[in-house]
Parts: structure tokens; C-alpha cells; sequence
């Protein structure tokens, strides 16, 4: 029993076709139809289901998959401590990250981390934190950064930081009026807004589940104008005047903007994690690169902290 022949299987099990596996696996198709068709025989068992239109797994194929995940995932580790033991600073770190996440810590972390490990090669997959979590489970990443909370008991995690989030009001709303208000320092009602416009995150969204929990606080159901999948463009349409949106302090700081029209929203706050699968050898390397992320984001939050101006607050 060798590691190629796991592989095999659960290629073609992910892909439900021989040829798209052979072609993601690098071999001929009538090669690796004849590898399985072999393995089938010494097994004395089929593993897939030839009837259908695509490959399915059997009974059979699916305890010989998961116990196949097992197995890698054993090796795997085993290797990486062995790594460890040695000493050695060579690898490979895959990490899942959401689109806006990556956009504003990748740059600052990923450059520090290469001065440290520079033979660490490292693999950066961006999706929705959905399927950044299927991804983890399955073993396709290492690790991910992802905002609470987890929705799978398998999946444990280390807190990175946790930032404020603002309300972003249209800016020619009345409560962007700093003469409505006596000085920065003021509170607002957000049940003074329940009839205006919303502009929302779609469902599935970490962050769409944050937004609704606002909501569920307020007691009122929102009036949702649209909803769309960038964080980065629900800031501008709101700014432009369409409606509110609600942002973390990593979108307000890095597009730049003035304050004017940003409510920092008391009492509610986002945490950023890295998760790894519950049982998972973590290397030096990724314990070095979490403390590293954990570092630079603290010190950069600081920084945000001391040097903003009071903000306008919302409170719920």
C-alpha cells in the first residue's frame, strides 16, 4: 500500500471523472484506469459506481476515502515534526483567506514571515469563509484566517485581533450634519434609521452573519436595498449616497476616507482567528507566522487607535 494510491482514488472522487483526475494528477487516463481497476481487484471490493454519467464513490469507496484522509493526514504530520525535530526551515504553508481579509494583512505579514523562513513556499488560497472551512476539514489548506465564529467543532482556532466596526452613512445624510450634533464625542439611535436603506453583504457571508446579528439587537428588520459580495464596493455605494453599509476598521482605514461620514457602532466587534483542524501537528514555522500576524496586526491597531480623531458613535 503506497501514498499515490490514496491519492489516486480521492482525486477521482473529488473530480467524479477519470479524465479530469488523470489531468489533475499528471498521468494518462487509461494509466490510471487500469491502476484503479487493479486496485479494485486486489481489494476485492469496487470502489466506484460505473453506472452514472460520472464517477461515484461505493459504500466501499467512501470508508476507503475517509480512511485514506486518515492516513495522509497521519503522514503529514509525521513529517512535519520530524521537519521540526531537525530543525529544518524548509516546507510548505497553504492558508486560506478571505478576499478582504487577505487584501489587508497578506501585505503587511507575508513579508516578515519570508525574512524568517525564505525557503517556506508559501500557498495562498482566497474563497468565502464557507468553503475556506470545507477546505481546512479536507486537508487542502493548512490553515485560515477567518473572522468568528467557527461552525464546526473540528475546528479550533487562535485569536489574531479584534476590530471595531463602524456604520458608513451616505454623505449627504443629515446625521453626517456635524451641526446636528454637539462635538464628536455624541451619540446616535441606530433605531432612528430603521427606514432607510441598507446596503448588505450576500447571505453566506461571515460578515453578512455579523450584520444580521446587529439587527436582531436593534429589534427591527432592515430595509436591504441591495446585496452584494465586496465589502470594499457596499462602502462606496453607501458613501455615494445610496444607503448604509457596515464595515470593520481595516476597509475605513485602508480606503483612506474622512470620518465624517463613519460611526464607530458601540459594543460590537469582529474577531480574527487563525484556524487550524482539531489534532493537527502545527510546525514552528506556522506557530511563528501566527505570532507574527498576532504582532503586527496588535501594533498596527494600536497605531489606528492613538492616532484617529473621536468618533461619532452609533449605539443599539
Amino acid at each position: 500500500m503506497d501514498i499515490y494510491q490514496f491519492e489516486y482514488v480521492m482525486a477521482i472522487a473529488e473530480e467524479k471523472s477519470i479524465s479530469k483526475a488523470a489531468k489533475k494528477l499528471y498521468i494518462t487516463q487509461p494509466s490510471l484506469s487500469q491502476y484503479i481497476m487493479r486496485l479494485e481487484n486486489n481489494l476485492g471490493v469496487k470502489l466506484f459506481d460505473r453506472s452514472a454519467r460520472s464517477m461515484i464513490l461505493t459504500y466501499a469507496g467512501e470508508i476507503y476515502v475517509q480512511t485514506a484522509k486518515n492516513i495522509l493526514n497521519l503522514n503529514t504530520g509525521m513529517k512535519r515534526k520530524l521537519s521540526d525535530i531537525a530543525g529544518s526551515k524548509k516546507g510548505r504553508l497553504a492558508m486560506g483567506v478571505p478576499h478582504q481579509t487577505g487584501r489587508h494583512i497578506l501585505p503587511l505579514v507575508l513579508p516578515e514571515f519570508h525574512i524568517q523562513y525564505p525557503e517556506i513556499e508559501i500557498v495562498v488560497k482566497e474563497d468565502v469563509t464557507m468553503r475556506l472551512e470545507e477546505m481546512l476539514l479536507s486537508g487542502k489548506i493548512d490553515i485560515a484566517i477567518l473572522n468568528l465564529p467557527m461552525q464546526n467543532e473540528k475546528i479550533l482556532y487562535k485569536t489574531i485581533f479584534t476590530e471595531r466596526m463602524f456604520l458608513v452613512a451616505p454623505k449627504n445624510h443629515w446625521i453626517c450634519d456635524s451641526q446636528m450634533f454637539l462635538g464628536y464625542d455624541c451619540k446616535i439611535d441606530f433605531n432612528l434609521l430603521k427606514d432607510e436603506p441598507f446596503i448588505l453583504l450576500e447571505q453566506g457571508q461571515r460578515m453578512r452573519l455579523l450584520m444580521d446579528e446587529i439587527f436582531k439587537k436593534a429589534n427591527f428588520k432592515p430595509n436591504v436595498l441591495m446585496e452584494i459580495k465586496n465589502l470594499d464596493t457596499a462602502y462606496c455605494i453607501a458613501a455615494a449616497g445610496m444607503g448604509f453599509t457596515f464595515v470593520p476598521e481595516n476597509v475605513v482605514q485602508l480606503l483612506n476616507v474622512g470620518q465624517y461620514n463613519n460611526f464607530l457602532i458601540d459594543n460590537i466587534t469582529l474577531t480574527l482567528v487563525v484556524a487550524y483542524r482539531r489534532g493537527e501537528y502545527i510546525t514552528k514555522a506556522t506557530n511563528d507566522f501566527i505570532d507574527i500576524t498576532k504582532d503586527i496586526m496588535s501594533l498596527k491597531q494600536r497605531e489606528r487607535i492613538y492616532s484617529s480623531i473621536a468618533y461619532r458613535r452609533i449605539y443599539i
